[in-house]
């Protein structure tokens, strides 16, 4: 009999029979829910290779990335506005800063010139004039000829700084002053003072008594205090607005100081340098170092300030000056 073939299948069934349920504790449906289960172990490793995802986390997937792309659409919008607006802004600051630019170049046509206390005046030249000059005088009254030399220097710059209106007395002192300065480099122990200079002049035989000798400290100091005597007038007049025009000083000045000693040529040459002398307010925009546009009451009181400095400390030099001149009878008084 077949059944007692001892023959079986290998999942031990008999051989030709279908496996019986409750053989060795079996079912019907055990081995066919183990291929099931196999078949789904095997998809799910295919998936994982080749790194798909089931149906439901597909989904989500899919959902995450159209999510995602349309925040990336959106920040791109919101980043093309925010540039233009950055755009939009820095137009408007350039428009801005062009009305303040413009604003800037029109300050000087509506105000012409800045409070003195915020802007200074330029008169450093003046200011030296006057400041060397009133050192001239010792402790002993008597004239420093070093420091005498260097005020006269400091004016000539500064003369030389005044326009044309002077620019023939300026060059008339930068002859008499290299006069000067050339013996008392030679010997300035000997002229310390400024009649201790005259004096060693003297003795040396150089002069023929009142007439001295074209080439002397001597003549060069004499001519340089006639034109400071002139220039002196001449600066009065400037200290008031109410004062005589420049041109009209200048004449009066020239005929107290300096005609009574000047040939026929210079008599003629000089006056009519003098005729081109501009107005006071000219003067003192010059003096102040500002364009005449510029000048305004506050500056003009301040070089009238430092212009009477610089006289007051004139006329007692010139004074001092001439005393020497005189007591050494080295007045020379013929016409050139």
């Amino acid at each position: 009999m077949i059944l007692s073939s001892g023959h079986h299948l290998t999942d031990g069934s008999p051989l030709g029979f279908p496996p019986l349920p409750f053989i060795r504790g079996g079912s019907a449906t055990t081995t066919v829910t183990r291929q099931k289960q196999h078949q789904r172990q095997q998809k799910k490793q295919r998936r994982q290779r080749k790194g798909g995802l089931p149906g439901p986390l597909k989904a989500v997937a899919g959902n995450l990335r159209q999510g995602i792309d349309k925040v990336g659409d959106n920040m791109q919008n919101d980043l093309k506005k925010i540039n233009r607006g950055i755009q939009t802004v820095q137009g408007n600051i350039g428009r801005e800063v062009g009305k303040v630019g413009k604003f800037l170049v029109n300050i000087p046509r509506a105000l012409p010139f800045l409070p003195p206390r915020k802007r200074q005046l330029k008169c450093t030249k003046l200011d030296d004039v006057y400041k060397t000059f009133s050192a001239c005088i010792n402790g002993n009254n008597e004239v420093d000829t070093a420091q005498l030399l260097k005020a006269c220097r400091a004016h000539l710059i500064f003369m030389k700084s005044a326009g044309s209106s002077l620019r023939l007395v300026a060059k008339d002192l930068e002859s008499n002053l290299q006069k000067a300065e050339k013996p008392f480099k030679k010997s300035p122990k000997d002229g310390k003072t400024l009649a201790s200079l005259l004096e060693s002049e003297r003795e040396a035989g150089i002069h023929q008594g009142n007439v001295l000798k074209e080439q002397s400290a001597a003549m060069g100091l004499l001519w340089i205090r006639r034109s400071l005597a002139f220039q002196l007038d001449l600066y009065t007049s400037l200290l008031s607005e109410d004062g005589q025009h420049p041109r009209d000083a200048a004449y009066d000045a020239y005929t107290k100081h300096l005609s009574p000693y000047h040939g026929w040529a210079l008599r003629k040459v000089f006056p009519a340098s003098l005729s081109q002398m501009p107005h006071r307010e000219a003067f003192i925009a010059k003096f102040g170092g500002v364009n005449l546009d510029e000048l305004n009451d506050d500056y003009d009181r301040e070089v009238v300030k430092k212009l009477k400095s610089l006289l007051a400390a004139w006329d007692p030099l010139i004074r001092n000056w001439e005393r020497d001149f005189e007591r050494l009878d080295l007045e020379d008084v013929r016409r050139v």
